[in-house]
């Protein structure tokens, strides 16, 4: 009798946090946070901060802390730590260089902040972020206050139409600020386009393990009857790819917003009653720029919505627009807003972010990672990731999926 493995709870690199993060340090943020230089801990516990396959770009803990200030006790606080990988690898190796806790930080501390007084100013009191209470360039630490205690949870899987338009709503807001933001940076002081995409060609050769791998999915597709025309063009698709990618993140012409930039259902947090979303909290702005709105709207499209969402893409994407006119009116804007033909039209061009959504990371978002070989996430190398392609290529769910999704990219020109 076989004896099966026991689902992994957390990734293997958050079982240790780095020695840095320790009871000195967290005093010190909490004697500074709270303005109590008396302030002194008297028990700290730190824990893993995310299940497997949650993210990727950083390890994240829990610090658990009681302590005494002005007299008070105060038992249980909660805090969200994210650094950077400690543990020699492919992963850490892969992240020395990058930006992204320098963007994240900016955002943090300059772009939601001024969004959140430009909609407060309106009357509107939805939250865009989680609070930050501490951050630090060297070592690289940014620390939230933990919103589970007002109700927030991650969600597993991807969701049905009418509660993805609930996320593309409030995605909406957020794009139509920064939208209006730009249009009156010189009132704002903040130029959202200086943010530049950091999806260089750099950092492409550093990730391309995560988007290459089409000959494993062309094994798969050549044993499907009648998709002979997705299998030919799937062949040259691992040259091709990178250089049309990279476009992609490129500012266009007409339409840009401030892109959340890695917008799927594990960046996020949602306060539900049953199965109905009440309240959404974005998280991770480690790669927000300056481009296209359809970067983060085929990534709901493939990483937040379901089957029906996407076959419902024409009304998904009419609403996003209505939503992003009405709010740029209640603002003031008076910059004229791209139509509706525009946006469809952005989506086409950009189809690049379609292969990597609908083809890449698609099987991933629709997979069980509590039982996948998590070695092949935080140490990412080659054989292990073309290990687990072959594998999620030959799921049943994942087959059903694709057998839907290689068409229509086909019809629409994109897979070429």
């Amino acid at each position: 009798m076989t004896e099966e493995k026991e689902p992994i709870k957390y990734n293997r690199d958050e079982l240790n946090p780095p020695d840095f993060l320790n009871q000195d340090f967290f005093q010190k943020v909490l004697q500074n946070h709270e303005n109590d230089k008396a302030l002194k801990i008297t028990k700290l516990e730190i824990i893993p901060g995310s299940k497997p396959g949650d993210h990727f770009a950083s390890i994240m803990f829990k610090a658990i802390i009681d302590y005494t200030s002005r007299g008070k006790e105060v038992t249980g606080r909660r805090l969200v730590i994210k650094t950077m990988p400690v543990e020699e690898g492919i992963k850490r190796d892969m992240l020395k260089d990058s930006p992204i806790f320098d963007r994240e930080i900016d955002m943090y501390t300059k772009v939601l902040p001024e969004m959140k007084r430009i909609i407060e100013s309106i009357g509107d009191d939805e939250e865009m972020a989680a609070k930050m209470i501490y951050h630090s360039k060297e070592p690289p630490i940014i620390i939230f206050e933990d919103i589970t205690k007002y109700g927030y949870v991650m969600h597993d899987g991807l969701f049905d139409f009418d509660n993805t338009i609930k996320i593309v709503k409030k995605l909406a807001k957020f794009h139509a600020v920064s939208f209006y933001m730009n249009d009156n940076k010189y009132a704002h002081k903040l130029d959202l386009t200086q943010y530049d995409t950091i999806m260089t060609q750099a950092m492409m050769e550093n990730f391309k393990v995560f988007f290459a791998g089409f000959e494993y999915l062309k094994e798969v597709v050549d044993t499907w009857p009648g998709y002979e025309k997705v299998s030919e063009k799937l062949v040259d698709l691992n040259s091709k790819f990178p250089a049309r990618l990279i476009e992609v993140y490129k500012p266009n012409p007409d339409f840009n917003i401030l892109c959340h930039g890695d917008f799927h259902v594990k960046n996020m947090m949602f306060i539900k009653n049953g199965d109905s979303i009440e309240k959404t909290m974005f998280l991770d702005y480690q790669i927000s720029f300056w481009g296209s709105p359809a970067i983060d709207l085929i990534y709901v499209l493939y990483a937040i919505g379901d089957d029906e969402t996407r076959a419902r893409r024409g009304e998904l994407l009419s609403i996003y627009h209505a939503s992003f006119c009405e709010y740029l009116n209640l603002l003031g804007c008076l910059k004229k807003p791209p139509s509706l033909l525009d946006l469809n039209m952005d989506l086409l061009k950009n189809g690049a972010a379609e292969i990597l959504l609908g083809i890449c990371f698609l099987p991933f978002m629709a997979i069980d990672f509590s039982k996948m070989d998590m070695d092949a996430i935080v140490d990412p190398t080659p054989e292990s990731m073309a290990a687990m392609r072959r594998m999620t290529y030959a799921d049943e769910k994942i087959v059903k999926i694709l057998k839907v999704v290689l068409p229509e990219l086909l019809h629409k020109g994109i897979l070429y």
